[in-house]
Parts: structure tokens; C-alpha cells; sequence
């Protein structure tokens, strides 16, 4: 991939790939696959048939045994029918080399216009005119015709031209008009009534280099619509012009108009004019204009963000399509889906050619698998590295009265940045600047002997539900350090570990010894204002029986409703649903050896309902279950009176039944229909089950030194196991004077 000095993406081009499977016209694009182009995309360029789309050449006519694709046209200088090349250029006429550089990137039809006896000494200049105008009002009445070259460089404008040019932009035909070649700093007479009009470009020559030559005529006051190309007909020759420079934009053109025939003439224009790589004076110049156009490739392979993936339509009743739309926004799957869908051979190697569409509605095929991310719980790393970094701020309070302690934490993730507050504070006073810090809010109300309201904001909810809310709080570390953050929890407790949280909490033992039951009612609800925008609610009953000091065993039941996700994964996209609901049971336990170890252990089952998103590549779903488990081991005061030591083994969330639609787009045609590739995927036919190994040890040496040891194991990723096993391995000193 290569860089140009504008920063677009340039791409290799690639022949046209067969048309199969569902097809729709694809009337609108909704959603997009990045906000921008800042992830570097590997693509290729799709390009469907030429059949429709034609380019005219206003020049000296084309040589009829030169084998390009010459379709119709009339010789309006002599008003007859032979569009055979009258230049007397020795070995390739005029028109015939415009016709060659036309090709070089346009596979179309080549309409040839003689408006001239190719003498080029100004005694035929009125008649040329007149033959131009002609050409100019068979083109208005040519749909088939949709970029027009004027390579023959006319200097003076006829009284037609001024109402055939508007007439021509009107008509959304893209025209190119060669500058001239009087060494000017202005162009000539029809380009400078012509350039404001929308779908025109005026041209400039370059040499190979993209060194305007000294004969063409610079951009002046056409420079907003004005570009300069390679000018001359090969890299030996020494002689060129603004004519070839202008049959090379026009071919161009036509290329862009095949990437999308739905393009306007101004549409094409732009994409042109973003693709033009700044030379001279910095931006838009009297020179150079708006740049230099020195390969095709400059353009057709410029990826113009955002970028959308086409999805199949909603079908209506009559079987039809019913519009179609992109997808994209998050590029998330919950590591559920990501075994099956992304990471098994005939999945991914069908993602390798997935179609997507630029902002210009452009065809480009992408490995859309490289750009996916997954939500496999080792996202959790980034919250620990976070924390490491991190000034918080802590404060408790204790109302009395209504029995009821808050508190409440400020986070910041940046540097802390000098203000009012910074200025006055103390020395040794850490202060959290309002706008880089994150809030979190818990709150806890004894509303009876044996009832306590517990409520969280961005907290996460496991402490809150499930098996880590039984074991001992550690001062500096926690209940607990394992860096896949969601291990002994349930679906149920939501996919992030920031949610809001409520819990109603009933229990009939009054001391610690006793015995006793306990239930729990429970609300959480997430709810990122993130790059994957998850969002969920759900809904939960908790009871157990905790055996005095020794343990206790609980069993969890309720539902989550996921908006826009499925397993975790980005709200909406191409991997979205519309909502998907899961139904788990979820039985925890834990043996409490001593006030410092205790055994914990977590198995659950869910059974989840989806309903499809319209735009996204995933269909058709079958009820789905799957299944969790984990065992381990926490241990505080180890070796220290400030350590914490962990050890565990899980299964993450594996789907072990259900079947979806999977439909991946592969190719568009010239008239904007998208075909698909879809198939049914079984998504427990999975070769595999992850299993997870960690442990950890953390110490607080002082006051200002922590240092910590971490190791995870991960068998067969995602339930995958051709991807090979995962190992991390750190350690970690944090010192804070």
C-alpha cells in the first residue's frame, strides 16, 4: 500500500470477480465500517462491466486497426460518417494516442468526434469550432455517453458553446477540457468560461515526473477545478500536451464511473480532485491547481473513508429486495461468535474477498477478517494496564441516620493537567481534571436487619452478583486479579465490567457463624458511549445458602436483553442484531478454608433468542445454548500481611447449538447490483472448547511500590483449535513517589 502526500490510501487493482447468490440494487448507504480511514486496509479493486458507460473523444478520430474499443461517433468536420484518424502525425495519430491513453485505465466503449483536420496551423480553427459544438449537441442526446475528452485544444469559444458547456454540466456529463499549450499562466478561452460548472475539470500537463511542462497552460483562476496529468503519449517521448494529459484524466474518469456507475459528473470530479497529490505552493495554487494525477491507480485505488460493507436487504412480502444499506460502525464479535464466524477455515477465507463500498459508493475488496475485533475477555489487559497508569481519587461517607455509606471514585487516564484547582492545591493533594476523568459511584443502605440496597454506577457488577462477591476484600487488590475480568460471573452480569447495577439483598443470618439463607433481586443495565456502543439490560433472582464461615452455594436465573449485540459484541454493524435475548442459569459456589483462601467455582447455561438486524451480514437465526464454567483459587497474606495470590481454570461462553445465515458480499455489476455469497452456519460446529489457565501473585511492598507476577494460558482460543495456543506473561512494578 502506498501513501500519497494527501494521505490517501492507494490499492492494487483487480479483474472482476463472478456475480452469485442474492443480488439487490443498492439504493442507500447507512452505516459505516470506521468513522475514518486511520486503520490501514489492505484492498483490491473490484471493477464490473464497461458495457454501459461510454467516453467521447473530441480529437482527430481513432485508427480503426489499432484494436481499441471504438463505439459509433461521427466526423463533424467533414459531416460524414469515417472517424478514422486525420492526423498527419507520423507513425500514431493524435486521436489515436488519446484513444490508447484512454484505455490505459477505461474498458468502455471509445466514441470518436473529428472536429478537426489535425493540421493544428489556425487556418481551420472557426470550422473546428463549429464541428465541437456539433459534437457537443450529439453527446446531450447520448445517455450511453457519460465523460466527455476534449482533447483537441479549440482556442476561442463559437456562440453555441455558451449555452452547450451548461448544458452539457446539466446534463451530468463529466468533461475534461485540455488547457492549451501557449506556456500561459491561464488556460484558453473554453476552459476559462467553462471551469465553474459542475462535473468540468480543466487540465494541465506534467512530465513523468509530475513537473508541469513549460508549454502548458498553468491553472490561473480555474485553479479550483483544475489538475494537471503526464502529458506526454510514453516515457521516451520528448514532445506531449495537455491533449494527452486530458485523454488520460477522461480515461480516468470513465474508470471511477465503472466503480459506480451511479456517480455524478461532480462526484467524479471530486474524487479526482481529493486524489490529486499536492505540488508547488502548499494546497490549491495558481500553478499546479488542485495537484498532479500521475497513474490511474492514483485514483481508483484511493479509498475514501468512511467505508461501508453492503448487506443483504429485508425481504418483503412479493420476495423482492426491499432497498439495501451498509454495515460497519463497531467491527466487534463477542469471542462466542468469533471461533465460528471469523476464525475457521471456510468463514475466513471467504472474508478474504469480502465487497466493501467507500464513501463514493466505489467497489473494493477487502480481507475484512484483519480489521475485526474480538471480544474474548482478554480485552480486560487493557482495564489492568489502564489501572496502573491511572490517579484516583476516593472518597466514603457515612450517613447515620439512614444507614447508608456512599462512595465514590474519579479516575483519570490522562496526565494530570496544571489548572485553578492543580495551582492552589498541596503538595501532595492528587488532583483529577473534569475533562479526562471517569466517575464511578456505589452506595450501600441497611434498610433493615435483614435487608441491605446495594447500588452501583460504572462498577463492575460481578461484585455486585455472583461468585467473586463472597470472598474477601482486599485493601489494595480487590476480591481478585485475574486478567480475563469476567471469570466467575454469568452472562447475566452484561459483557463490560463498567455497568450500573442494583441489588435488593435479603439474608436470615444475624452473626457471622450463623447459618443462613440468602436472595438476591437485581438489575444491571450497561450502557457504553464507546467506539462499540454496548448496551444491555438485565434482569436477575439470586439465592443461596451460606454454611457460616465455611462457604456457601448459590443459584443465579433471570435474563439479558442485548440492544443492537449478540454475545458481547458491537451494537449494530455488520455483525449486529437487532436484539438478542438470553435466558442463563448459573450455579456458583466457593469453600472458605480460612479467613485468607477460599475456593470458588461457577457453571451456567444460557438459551438465547435472536432478532435479526437489517443491516448486517447475519440472518436468520436459530435458538442458540451454550455453557461456562470456572474453578479457582484466591489466597490474601500469602507471604505478606499485603499479597494476593490466584490460580484458576475456565471455559468461556461456548455456543453449543444453533444456526444463523451468514451472507458475505463478493461483487457488484455495472448496473449496482451486489450478489452474496450466503451460507447456513452450524454455530456449535466448533472443533474444539477453550480452555483457560491463570495465576497471579501481587504484592504491596510500601506504601509507594506494588510490584505483581501474571500468567495465562489460553488452549485453543475462541474454541478454535487451528489458531494455535496463547501465553502471556508479565510482570509488573508500579512506583509512585
Amino acid at each position: 500500500m502506498m501513501i500519497n502526500k494527501k494521505g490517501q490510501h492507494n490499492l492494487d487493482p483487480q479483474s472482476n470477480v463472478g456475480l452469485a447468490s442474492t443480488r439487490f440494487n443498492l439504493k442507500q448507504v447507512a452505516s459505516t465500517v470506521s468513522k475514518s480511514l486511520g486503520m490501514a486496509l489492505s484492498m483490491v479493486l473490484i471493477t464490473p462491466s464497461a458495457s454501459a458507460q461510454q467516453v467521447a473523444l473530441l480529437d482527430t478520430g481513432i485508427d480503426p486497426d489499432a484494436g481499441y474499443n471504438v463505439a459509433g461517433g461521427f466526423n463533424y468536420f467533414l459531416n460524414d460518417s469515417d472517424t478514422s484518424d486525420v492526423s498527419p502525425r507520423e507513425g500514431e495519430g493524435h486521436g489515436t494516442v488519446s484513444a490508447r491513453l484512454v484505455s490505459e485505465a477505461f474498458s468502455g466503449g471509445i466514441v470518436p468526434y473529428v472536429v478537426t483536420d489535425g493540421l493544428a496551423n489556425g487556418e481551420s480553427e472557426d470550422q473546428s469550432r463549429v464541428a465541437r459544438d456539433s459534437a457537443f449537441s450529439d453527446i446531450l442526446g447520448n445517455d450511453s455517453i457519460r465523460v466527455v475528452g476534449v482533447t483537441w485544444a479549440t482556442s476561442g469559444v463559437a456562440g453555441a458553446s455558451a449555452s452547450l458547456m451548461p448544458s452539457l454540466s446539466e446534463a451530468n456529463k463529466f468533461v475534461a477540457i485540455a488547457a492549451g499549450n501557449n506556456g500561459s499562466t491561464q488556460p484558453n478561452a473554453l476552459a476559462t468560461t467553462s471551469f465553474n460548472l459542475q462535473g468540468v475539470i480543466i487540465v494541465g500537463a506534467t512530465d513523468y515526473e509530475g513537473v508541469i511542462l513549460p508549454y502548458s497552460n498553468q491553472a490561473g483562476t480555474t485553479q479550483n477545478r483544475y489538475v494537471a496529468a503526464i502529458g506526454l503519449p510514453d516515457e521516451d517521448a520528448e514532445l506531449g500536451g495537455t491533449s494527452w494529459a486530458t485523454a488520460r484524466i477522461a480515461g480516468i474518469a470513465g474508470a471511477v464511473l465503472l466503480q459506480n456507475p451511479n456517480l455524478t459528473a461532480e462526484e467524479v470530479a471530486d474524487v479526482i480532485f481529493r486524489s490529486a497529490e499536492d505540488r508547488g505552493v502548499a494546497g490549491t495554487d495558481s500553478v499546479y491547481g488542485r495537484g498532479v494525477i500521475l497513474t490511474a491507480e492514483q485514483v481508483l485505488n484511493n479509498v475514501m473513508g468512511p467505508v461501508t460493507v453492503p448487506v443483504v436487504p429485508e425481504q418483503n412480502g412479493s420476495g423482492g429486495s426491499s432497498g439495501g444499506g451498509g454495515g460497519g460502525a463497531g467491527l466487534l464479535l463477542g469471542g462466542a461468535l468469533a471461533g465460528v464466524l471469523l476464525l475457521s477455515r471456510k468463514p475466513s477465507e471467504k472474508l478474504e474477498k469480502t465487497l466493501v463500498l467507500d464513501s463514493y459508493g466505489r467497489t473494493f475488496s477487502v480481507d475484512l477478517g484483519e480489521h475485526v475485533a474480538i471480544d474474548d475477555e482478554s480485552l480486560a489487559l487493557e482495564a489492568f494496564f489502564n489501572s496502573l497508569e491511572q490517579t484516583s481519587l476516593s472518597q466514603a461517607v457515612y450517613l447515620p441516620r439512614l444507614n447508608t455509606q456512599v462512595a465514590m471514585q474519579a479516575i483519570s487516564q490522562e496526565p494530570q493537567v496544571t489548572d485553578m484547582i492543580a495551582y492552589f492545591a498541596m503538595d501532595d493533594d492528587r488532583v483529577i481534571h473534569d475533562g479526562r476523568a471517569h466517575y464511578a459511584m456505589a452506595l450501600q443502605s441497611q434498610l433493615s436487619d435483614r435487608v441491605n440496597l446495594s447500588v452501583g454506577h460504572r462498577v463492575n457488577p460481578n461484585l455486585y452478583f455472583g461468585g467473586i462477591r463472597q470472598l474477601n476484600d482486599n485493601e489494595n487488590f480487590g476480591r481478585a486479579s485475574f486478567l480475563s475480568g469476567q471469570s466467575f460471573g454469568s452472562i447475566l452480569n452484561g459483557f463490560s465490567a463498567n455497568a450500573n447495577s442494583l441489588s435488593l439483598d435479603y439474608q436470615n443470618k444475624l452473626g457471622k457463624s450463623a447459618h443462613g439463607v440468602q436472595a438476591s433481586l437485581g438489575l444491571v443495565s450497561v450502557d457504553e458511549n464507546t467506539r462499540f456502543g454496548k448496551e444491555s439490560f438485565s434482569t436477575l433472582f439470586q439465592g443461596g445458602y451460606e454454611f457460616a464461615d465455611h462457604g456457601g452455594i448459590s443459584l443465579q436465573f433471570g435474563q439479558i436483553q442485548e440492544q443492537g449485540s449478540l454475545f458481547g459484541g458491537a451494537a449494530g454493524g455488520i455483525f449486529g442484531v437487532e436484539q438478542a435475548t438470553t435466558y442463563a442459569v448459573n450455579l456458583s459456589g466457593h469453600v472458605r478454608f480460612s479467613d485468607h483462601v477460599s475456593l470458588l467455582g461457577n457453571y451456567g447455561i444460557g438459551r438465547t433468542r435472536v432478532d435479526a438486524e437489517r443491516e448486517s451480514l447475519l440472518s436468520n437465526f436459530s435458538t442458540m445454548t451454550s455453557d461456562w464454567f470456572s474453578l479457582g483459587l484466591v489466597a490474601n497474606d500469602v507471604w505478606s500481611r499485603s499479597d494476593q495470590f490466584g490460580v484458576s481454570i475456565s471455559q468461556p461462553l461456548k455456543i453449543n447449538s444453533g444456526g444463523l445465515d451468514y451472507s458475505i458480499p463478493i461483487a457488484r455489476d455495472s448496473f449496482g447490483d451486489i450478489a452474496f455469497d450466503t451460507e447456513r452456519v452450524n454455530l456449535g460446529d466448533v472443533d474444539s472448547s477453550e480452555q483457560r489457565y491463570e495465576m497471579y501473585y501481587r504484592n504491596q511492598v510500601s506504601s509507594k511500590m506494588e510490584v505483581g507476577a501474571f500468567l495465562s494460558f489460553r488452549d485453543d482460543p475462541n474454541h478454535v483449535s487451528t489458531e494455535g495456543d496463547e501465553t502471556i506473561l508479565m510482570f509488573t512494578l508500579r512506583y509512585r513517589p
